[in-house]
């Protein structure tokens, strides 16, 4: 099966992302544990299910389009449930994500310069 999720950054993050692939980073997204009351972090790469806007805090002027060759059961692991109120959204690992997917440019903030993208959506430098 293949799925269509999508990771919002900015270009230059973008651009080494669609040539060398995702890293993993930490991820805080404001949430505590309900125990201790400490911060809890996620480490990985996050994608969600539908496009998301800079408006609905997840920042970045480039928006990349990732196609996945897995289902949503292997996906469960990995989700956050309850993060976004109409979107879902997963936290995976890097190297999970290298061997199952393929990476392009969906959308550019077209205020954003110095950018240019190919009809096919490959970079031109």
């Amino acid at each position: 099966m293949t799925l269509t999720l999508y990771h919002r950054t900015n270009i230059g993050e973008a651009r080494v992302i669609v040539i060398k692939g995702f890293e993993d980073r930490d991820w805080n997204f404001g949430l505590f544990d309900a125990r201790t009351g400490d911060e809890v972090s996620v480490e990985g790469v996050w994608l969600v299910d539908r496009p998301v806007r800079q408006d609905e805090g997840l920042d970045g002027d480039a928006l990349l389009e990732v196609t996945v060759h897995a289902t949503l059961d292997e996906l469960a692991p990995f989700e956050l449930d309850g993060m976004l109120w109409d979107a879902r959204i997963w936290v995976v690992p890097a190297q999970w994500l290298a061997e199952r997917a393929r990476v392009r440019f969906h959308a550019v903030d077209p205020h954003a310069s110095g950018f240019f993208e190919a009809p096919n959506g490959e970079l031109e430098s």
